[in-house]
This record gives structure tokens, C-alpha cells and sequence, in this order.
């Protein structure tokens, strides 16, 4: 996993300093590499919670969604919006929703159409 991070890393140190030339190029070899998933902090999530609330299951299908082999857009989309909605879980899914990473990962959801 260290490996695919480090080579996607490159890529984008390459792309700032200007090395790699042509967004064609830099499309291909951002969508070549493996799509690096966001690791939810799903027991933070669930301990925030009393133990019969609703959302559990939410926060679940949102991990399995992130993790699934065809993960589906506007379905993590659709839960994040789930939970921030709830106060006790609000800030904890915003730091994580606002994360670069997250942020690349549903980027490139909708830019190569899995």
C-alpha cells in the first residue's frame, strides 16, 4: 500500500513543480494508479453515537460503499450528507468529508466513471 501511495505522491509532486507536462498526461497516470480509498474513522463514528441510534447502520454502508469494488458516487455522497446532518457526528465527518484524499478519491470517482 506504502508503494501505490509513493508512486501516486510522485505523480503529484511531478504535476506542482511542473515536471510532468499536459493534463493529458497527468489524467492518464492519475487514473493508471490504483484508487487509493480514504480510511473512514468509523469507530469514532459509531462511539459518538448511543448504541440504538439509526445512523450505525448509515455509518456502515458508508465504509462498505468507500471500500466496495465499485464504489458508488453519489451513494458516499448520500451518506455523508446523512450523517453531517446529525450534530453528534457532524464535525467528525467534516474533517474527514474535507480531507485531501477524500477529496481526490471522490474526484476521481466521477472523473474515471466507477
Amino acid at each position: 500500500m506504502n508503494e501505490k501511495r509513493d508512486l501516486r505522491q510522485g505523480v503529484e509532486d511531478a504535476d506542482d513543480t511542473g515536471l510532468v507536462a499536459g493534463e493529458e498526461l497527468i489524467t492518464e497516470a492519475e487514473t493508471l494508479l490504483p484508487l487509493e480509498r480514504p480510511s473512514l474513522p468509523r469507530e469514532q463514528l459509531h462511539a459518538a453515537l448511543p448504541k440504538q441510534h439509526d445512523a450505525h447502520g448509515v455509518i456502515d454502508a458508508l465504509h462498505a460503499e468507500v471500500q466496495g469494488t465499485q464504489p458508488d458516487r453519489e451513494a458516499i455522497e448520500r451518506h455523508v450528507g446523512n450523517l453531517r446532518s446529525l450534530p453528534e457526528l457532524e464535525a467528525l465527518v467534516a474533517t474527514w468529508w474535507e480531507q485531501p484524499v477524500v477529496q481526490r478519491f471522490i474526484g476521481n470517482l466521477g472523473q474515471i466513471g466507477l
